[in-house]
């Protein structure tokens, strides 16, 4: 696992030789590792000298008032329920060498937070991920490195259940922790996963992977198994 993180790692670095900012898409399901292996990757980066940072795609998310109004609620993180204009300049500053602002997402409130903003710097490298990333070319031509992590879609859902009991054990403001009655939790987050994660997945996320430069296989464990390169560029 290690020494294809590495592989991974020099892959990005020399994309990010001789550029004043390298653009790095991660794509993937919910729960699968995106935000995780940003942070790998930046963290890696760093140790060998050079500027890395990390974003997610969430910030993107309309606010919840908004979906509540077009009756999106039940799609959320599905491709009609991100600010697509605002992801889109986002990138276009940061690929002219300007720094961009990005709202802040909330995974306690499951909400942008109002009047909350993040500045990213238009150095190094900049690692965006989301579920979202490749969905449209005028986003994937950002890029100088597309990446798509993939597993099985049991291993994902087990992945997605772990990370909401980690939330409902540590957070208890979020909404989902704030749900006492645990045979309805546990309905709800079926519900959620059924009806709403693996539709997104199998009609809108996955089909992503065939823009992607380098797809990233996960075991089981999370541990990568092999970088399978898909285009030339």
């Amino acid at each position: 696992m290690a020494a294809l993180q590495d592989q991974l790692i020099d892959q990005v670095a020399e994309r990010a030789a001789g550029r004043g900012v390298l653009l790095v898409g991660i794509a993937g399901a919910v729960a699968v590792g995106k935000s995780t292996l940003a942070r790998t990757i930046a963290d890696g980066l760093q140790a060998r000298g050079l500027a890395a940072q990390a974003v997610a795609t969430d910030g993107f998310l309309r606010p919840n008032k908004e979906l509540e109004a077009a009756g999106l609620n039940a799609r959320k993180g599905f491709p009609e329920t991100f600010d697509v204009v605002a992801f889109h300049g986002f990138l276009d500053r940061l690929a002219a060498g300007r720094p961009a602002r990005m709202p802040v997402y909330s995974h306690v409130s499951y909400d942008i937070v109002p009047g909350e903003t993040r500045t990213v710097a238009a150095k190094g490298v900049v690692i965006v991920e989301g579920v979202n990333v490749l969905q449209t070319a005028q986003a994937r031509e950002r890029f100088g490195l597309r990446l798509y992590v993939d597993a099985e879609p049991g291993h994902i859902k087990a992945w997605y259940l772990a990370r909401l009991d980690g939330i409902i054990a540590n957070e208890p403001e979020s909404l989902i922790a704030q749900i006492s009655d645990v045979a309805y939790r546990k309905t709800l987050i079926e519900a959620a996963w059924t009806g709403i994660n693996l539709v997104n997945l199998r009609d809108h996320i996955a089909p992503t992977m065939a823009h992607a430069d380098v797809v990233v296989r996960k075991a089981a464990d999370h541990s990568l198994v092999a970088l399978v390169a898909l285009v030339a560029r």
